[in-house]
């Protein structure tokens, strides 16, 4: 049995697994994101309860919507103020008593990929997130790579699209690390509704804007073209870098099996290397990724402490 949470901006996930790894129980709760007291007081509650109905102390394994600092443990950009700069699994493990294991939400859906999803016979995986925004995470081996500072695997961040954006006629806004051309600003649902909104002056959700190219409507295809030139583009060069066995997708536009479809065309013809079968495809755990990879987070090799 493993205790596991997956924790947002917007809510925390409690989840019991089996030794099969099916969830046997699970609850959630919003997240006190600016009450570090009212936040310890739901995990601890969660562990209580489920102590009491188990009859057992189990390790706790943490996804966490942000990154981790290799060196002092602490939270580092984690949309989260409460528990930003704390040593969250060191403090956690102290209140509950217990050992408590954190590790982010896109390497704990890789994980849970790579051992049971899409990518389960893989020995590279690439893990991509394609939500509100963009994101990553890479197991090898089904074990994490890195890292000096606790940040990788975001592909969304520090490459500049803005020579795409202008070619397709659009204008480059600020992203939400203070760099303007970030592919994080245009490969999320945002950002699909960011390119019709521009080419078309109007508001629209996303996915109307999918459900408005699969109907041929010329203005949804042409902002499907474009996002799809946009998020190929990167992505490729993220296949150069890694030469991965498999791109499983989670995030909202997981769901958009014609979109993966044609992204991962695109990739595979972009991509220097030959791959002759699908390479990007939707994750098998989109739903419950980053949960099902905290209750893996127990059977990984420790990492060394950097200095």
């Amino acid at each position: 049995m493993q205790y596991a949470f997956d924790i947002g901006g917007s809510n925390i996930e409690f989840g019991v697994f089996d030794a099969d790894g099916s969830v046997i129980d699970h609850r959630k709760a919003s997240t006190p994101r600016e009450d570090r007291g009212a936040f310890i007081a739901i995990l601890s509650e969660c562990i209580r309860e489920a102590d009491a109905k188990y009859g057992q102390s189990q390790d706790i394994g943490i996804s966490l919507a942000g990154g981790i600092d290799p060196k002092t443990g602490a939270v580092i950009s984690a949309n989260i103020p409460a528990i930003k700069d704390w040593p969250l699994a060191a403090e956690l493990s102290n209140v509950l008593g217990r050992k408590v294991l954190v590790e982010n939400d896109a390497d704990c859906f890789a994980l849970a990929e790579a051992s049971s999803g899409a990518a389960r016979d893989a020995s590279i995986v690439f893990a991509i997130i394609l939500g509100t925004g963009v994101g990553g995470g890479i197991v090898v081996d089904r074990q994490f790579v890195g890292g000096n500072s606790g940040i990788r695997g975001e592909w969304g961040h520090g490459n500049d699209v803005t020579g795409t954006l202008i070619k397709h006629g659009l204008a480059p806004i600020a992203c939400g690390c203070g760099r303007t051309g970030c592919l994080d600003a245009w490969g999320g649902a945002r950002g699909l509704e960011r390119i019709y909104a521009q080419i078309g002056g109007a508001v629209r959700a996303s996915e109307d804007i999918t459900s408005g190219w699969r109907a041929n409507e010329a203005l949804a295809a042409k902002a499907i073209d474009i996002y799809c030139d946009l998020v190929a583009r990167e992505l490729a060069l993220m296949v150069n870098v890694l030469d991965p066995d498999c791109i499983p997708v989670g995030g909202g536009l997981a769901s958009e099996t014609a979109l993966i479809e044609e992204i991962d065309v695109r990739v595979r013809k972009q991509a220097l290397g030959r791959y002759d079968t699908p390479l990007v495809v939707p994750g098998a755990n989109v739903r419950d990724g980053g949960l099902r990879g905290a209750a893996l987070l127990h059977q990984m090799p420790a990492r060394p402490k950097r200095r």
